[in-house]
């Protein structure tokens, strides 16, 4: 015989219907009235582990590209967007640097993005954005591997590409 007093993970799902069973027998056992909303959609949940890292890394400045990192494919990058807002709720200096082509101060006000940013660096095309990192307490996040690793040689900072974005959520 197995009692196991616990919520099922699959219970997101109800949740997410509208039917929270959990917040409902505190409810009932308080003896208050309860009334369900449930939202009337199909919905089908796949359940898969969520990667958390911890890291030893010390930084107050987060520098990162624009183009194919903040915006990829025409369109906010919601991954980086996210990771900047909690490097934003824990007090990191955030710095845009890019090489964008065009009016950078317009492609940022038409993706709503022209106030996230502590400082924007709008670097020449024949010049190295290594050339503009000013700390050596920073992250450098860019699509670019020879941007990475130009960064990486010039001021030994670890470097990230969109796909270890992840691994800064500590």
């Amino acid at each position: 015989m197995e009692v196991a007093p616990r919520i099922a993970g699959t219970m997101a799902l109800h949740r997410a219907l509208g039917v929270n069973f959990a917040l409902l027998s505190i409810f009932e056992h308080e003896g208050l009235t309860l009334q369900i909303i449930q939202n009337n959609v199909e919905l089908e949940i796949d359940r898969a582990l969520q990667n958390r890292f911890r890291h030893n890394m010390v930084y107050d400045h987060v520098y990162i590209d624009y183009d194919d990192t903040v915006v990829l494919n025409g369109k906010v990058n919601i991954k980086a967007i996210g990771f900047l807002y909690h490097a934003f709720n824990v007090g990191k200096r955030l710095i845009l640097i890019s090489k964008h082509q065009g009016n950078l101060e317009s492609s940022l006000k038409n993706y709503r993005l022209d106030t996230l940013f502590d400082e924007v660096i709008h670097v020449p095309q024949e010049h190295q954005k290594s050339d503009y990192i000013r700390s050596d307490r920073a992250i450098f996040i860019d699509d670019s591997f020879s941007e990475r690793l130009k960064v990486a040689n010039k001021h030994n900072i670890p470097t990230f590409d969109l796909s270890m974005i992840e691994m800064l959520f500590d």
